[in-house]
């Protein structure tokens, strides 16, 4: 049997980013059509025997697509009638019923080029097994959409079945003789066309402006292109398989410090070349996950008037450090709402704070070259957007820690602590569009504009 393969991103150029960009169906479509397909599969049992299988794939399709835009297919079920004759090879499993998943590989093609893609994780209720009838699998679950990058029609195809059946009693639980579960992997005989989405020319979406921001009062700040195009660095970090995909994204915000009621401007690009984060992202069954490393520290330099009157202006440098240990990167989780389209993010990253360069009312204060934080500051963020790729806002709370090592020939670190070490210091960050540079979507990346205050919910 040949294994349903995933989405590959060379294949990605031609027909679009596949499962991770989530959303509601394109336009606004209210009309959808319906796929109903049945089919004829040959299907290997545990035995080694080959059996004809009968296969029904039922879906809903949007009756047309947006270029750049999501293509969801709605709730799909596969049906797989396991003939009488091939019962007692899963009733020797020993239940009174089973369960099962079913992963179904798709063709996608487009303008004559097409790219594999899975839909996993199709779940059957506990079914009886009878001997002497035939048994009817019934997989169903939501799948993942398609984003087309150009015009022309976007044809889905059905490939590959595989089924994993487990036994269950009459109760549904595991039974105490229950044997290991079983695979049944299948090959379609022949193309069969599950449905066609229509992607006329004259619908790729207009770029979306960047959120507007109120101003910092420093001045307007809006978003900026990276310097000198895509960054060489772009891409350059490996995930642990080969199913995750490379890109890089630029992000902004500001951080809070209470104490001193201010807050300090994040990957400010009018203080210095803003700092850029190298990704890889894959595919899971409720959304995606991203691991994110920045490529260099986080900079920014900001004034705050300290006990309340004396200007003090310092430069603060933020540096990724390990999760934990052997993991020296941070995490977006994203969980996909299949209602609305709408991800929920949840980051996590560990970050060395140093402070450097201050003054206190213009004059020069030496803290050292090595003014830190004694432990790493634990950032955990939220937010919800329409993809984690097509960027987004997370904001959070977390605790400044103790600082060490600053001052020269007298401990300035009391001081530090006292004004800036505490709890309760929001971060608020956004997060532009990812740059696919292999696919050369979103590329270069831009600077998005610090969000200062929680966008409007949305109308």
């Amino acid at each position: 049997m040949r294994t349903p393969a995933r989405w590959r991103l060379g294949a990605v150029t031609a027909v679009g980013l596949g499962a991770l960009v989530t959303g509601s169906l394109p336009g606004g479509t209210a009309r959808a059509q319906e796929a109903d397909a049945a089919l004829t599969y040959a299907c290997r049992l545990p035995s080694g025997t080959s059996r004809e299988v009968g296969v029904r794939v039922r879906g809903t399709f949007p009756a047309t697509g947006t270029a750049g835009r999501p293509v969801r297919p709605g709730r799909v079920t596969v049906s797989v009638t396991i003939p009488e004759a091939a019962v007692p090879e899963v009733s020797a499993l020993g239940g009174a019923s089973v369960v099962g998943t079913a992963e179904l590989g798709v063709s996608v093609r487009q303008n004559g080029q097409a790219a594999p893609a899975t839909w996993p994780g199709l779940a059957t209720p506990a079914t009886p097994v009878a001997d002497g009838a035939d048994l009817v699998l019934a997989a169903s679950g939501d799948v993942p959409p398609v984003t087309p990058a150009g015009t022309g029609d976007l044809t889905f195809s059905a490939g590959d079945l595989a089924l994993e059946l487990s036994p269950r009693d009459a109760h549904g639980g595991v039974p105490e003789d229950a044997k290991p579960a079983i695979t049944i992997g299948c090959e379609p005989s022949g193309e069969h066309v599950l449905a066609t989405v229509p992607v006329p020319a004259g619908t790729a979406p207009a770029t979306p402006a960047p959120p507007k921001p109120m101003p910092p009062k420093t001045g307007k700040r809006a978003a900026a292109e990276a310097p000198g195009g895509t960054p060489a660095e772009c891409g350059k970090f490996t995930g642990p398989t080969d199913d995750w995909y490379p890109g890089c994204v630029y992000l902004s915000g500001f951080s809070n410090v209470t104490k001193l009621k201010g807050a300090a401007i994040l990957n400010d690009p009018e203080f210095g070349r803003p700092a850029l984060t190298n990704l890889v992202y894959s595919l899971t069954d409720t959304g995606a996950s991203v691991r994110q490393r920045f490529v260099s520290p986080l900079r920014s330099r900001s004034t705050f008037l300290t006990f309340g009157f004396m200007p003090t202006t310092a430069t603060m440098e933020m540096t990724q450090r390990p999760l934990r240990p052997g993991e020296d990167y941070g995490t977006f989780e994203a969980v996909s709402d299949m209602q609305t389209g709408i991800q929920s993010v949840n980051a996590h990253m560990r970050m060395s704070i140093r402070i450097s360069d201050v003054s206190v009312n213009g004059t020069p204060l030496n803290v050292g070259e090595n003014c830190r934080t004694a432990t790493d500051a634990d950032i955990a963020l939220k937010g919800e957007m329409t993809s984690v790729l097509e960027g987004g806002m997370l904001d959070g709370s977390f605790s400044i820690p103790h600082f060490t090592g600053c001052g020269v020939g007298e401990d300035l670190g009391p001081l530090f602590n006292g004004t800036v070490s505490g709890p309760g210091n929001l971060l608020r960050v956004s997060l532009g569009a990812t740059c696919i540079p292999d696919a050369d979507i979103s590329c270069p990346p831009v600077v998005p504009a610090p969000a200062r205050t929680a966008p409007p919910p949305a109308g």
